[in-house]
């Protein structure tokens, strides 16, 4: 049979249409007595007018008769007997049952008229209407994990219409926000194919989140962002575990500055403490540095003041430690040539460009002896040469309108920065009666080449070279 409805095809058992719900009229099926009396009775009937029509045709005048009484009480019995039937059928229908439902819940006997309702269920098994009512009487009841169970017979089913599916979608939410298990809440949208529910109640499924830049390979080092479309928190990892509520939190972006190969993983965590999926990605990191600085002067003897010169790319600065550790951008800054200090000595020097990528380092080992090839007497015969070329001096040390005579004494070997070793030579004043006093001028010659200078202090107390010049 067909529904009048919708025109889907009806099993003959079943008293609602399983698509639209629409009732079925039709006569149900007959009970084993009452078909027992039908047959009887339709029997009797039969033979009855089987022996009245025998009767009729030996009497000739039956024919002309209007009207047959026992034509006429066969036909009221039989209807007497179909309304029995119908009414007792009637007392054993979906709506009956339905309606012995509604009166027991109206004298609050709720287990009774969930009783009335499994059996109109078992009448009409994908009626919507039986389905919902079941369930709204369980939740009623306190029956949440049946109710669940009940209503799910038709959010799994496509055979019914959409508004039913929703409402069925509805209730079980509801179940589950009363018990706050905002997990089973997730899990049924997760699956859900009806927008409306999904758009209503996607703040409880948890978005996934999102890394930028993706996964790839790069060049430089690269800072990380996660996000997410919700109120919540993201935890991370990079050593390759499942992120979860014990991981890194995700606090500020994260930095890949080394070469490497990075597998960061994170998941996010909603503000009903609901899991999202976890999201992978791989970052391998390969730094093209800048070129390591150029010294140009490499490691070896040295036996000469020398000064230590280093060029790097364009848009790099250089750095360098002389106490054997590693340079980075906290060390000491490359700005001019460096004095090579007398001994032994290490250099380590790096060049890093404006991204802060770091150049390999350069180590440099020195060792500056200085060669003397000028004596402490040549050193003072250049002192007294140099004043006498200058007439600062007159012949025999002596000076001009002063008595005595200028005698100059070898103190000591001295280095100064950045210009070599000097021989240090202080002048003293010999009077006429053999007295002496220190003039307070010193004197600086140098031991490789014998050029003379004075010698005086900067502020920081250091030597420093001063050109002589006639007094």
């Amino acid at each position: 049979m067909k529904c009048p409805n919708c025109g889907n095809e009806v099993p003959k058992d079943h008293m609602y249409c399983d698509v639209c719900g629409k009732e079925i009229h039709i006569v149900p099926e007959f009970e084993p007595i009452i078909e027992n009396k039908i047959d009887e009775s339709l029997s009797g009937l039969v033979n009855k007018l089987d022996f009245d029509n025998h009767k009729n045709k030996a009497d000739k005048d039956y024919k002309e008769m209007p009207f047959n009484m026992n034509i006429i009480i066969g036909i009221v019995v039989a209807c007497i007997i179909l309304i029995i039937i119908v009414f007792l059928a009637g007392t054993n229908s979906a709506s009956h049952y339905m309606t012995l439902a509604n009166q027991a819940i109206a004298g609050e006997q709720y287990e009774k008229a969930l009783e009335y309702l499994e059996k109109a269920r078992e009448k009409s098994p994908h009626n919507p209407t039986v389905i919902l009512a079941i369930a709204k009487l369980q939740i009623n009841q306190g029956e949440l994990d049946e109710a669940i169970t009940t209503l799910h017979d038709i959010i799994d089913s496509e055979d019914y219409e959409e508004d039913v599916i929703i409402e069925a979608y509805e209730m079980a939410i509801q179940i589950y926000e009363s018990e706050s298990d905002y997990e089973s809440i997730s899990n049924l949208i997760s699956d859900c194919r009806y927008t409306e529910i999904i758009e209503e109640y996607e703040k409880y499924v948890p978005s996934i989140p999102q890394m930028t830049p993706v996964g790839g390979e790069f060049e430089e080092a690269i800072s990380i962002t996660i996000s997410a479309e919700q109120n919540g928190d993201i935890y991370y990892t990079v050593n390759g575990d499942v992120p979860d509520e014990g991981s890194i939190l995700y606090e500020n972006e994260i930095i890949l500055e080394e070469s490497g190969t990075y597998v960061i993983q994170a998941i996010f965590i909603n503000e009903y403490g609901i899991k999202s999926d976890v999201i992978s990605n791989e970052y391998v990191i390969a730094i093209t540095g800048p070129s390591a600085p150029d010294v140009l002067e490499d490691s070896g003897e040295y036996n000469q003041n020398t000064h230590i010169v280093v060029l790097a790319d364009t848009g790099c600065t250089v750095y360098y430690t002389t106490d054997g550790s590693d340079p980075d951008n906290t060390s000491t800054q490359y700005v001019s040539p460096i004095t090579m200090p007398l001994g032994e000595s290490t250099y380590k020097f790096v060049a890093i460009d404006g991204n802060g990528n770091m150049s390999e380092i350069v180590e440099r080992h020195y060792h500056l002896v200085y060669t003397r090839l000028v004596s402490t007497e040549q050193a003072i015969a250049n002192v007294e040469a140099t004043l006498l070329k200058l007439d600062i001096l007159l012949e025999g040390n002596k000076m001009r309108s002063e008595e005595g005579y200028y005698e100059y004494v070898f103190d000591s070997i001295i280095e100064i920065e950045g210009s070599g070793e000097y021989y240090k030579i202080i002048e003293t004043h010999v009077y006429n009666d053999g007295s002496t006093e220190e003039t307070g001028l010193i004197y600086a010659v140098n031991t490789h080449d014998g050029t003379v200078n004075r010698l005086g202090y900067d502020s920081s107390g250091n030597y420093t070279l001063i050109t002589i010049s006639n007094r």
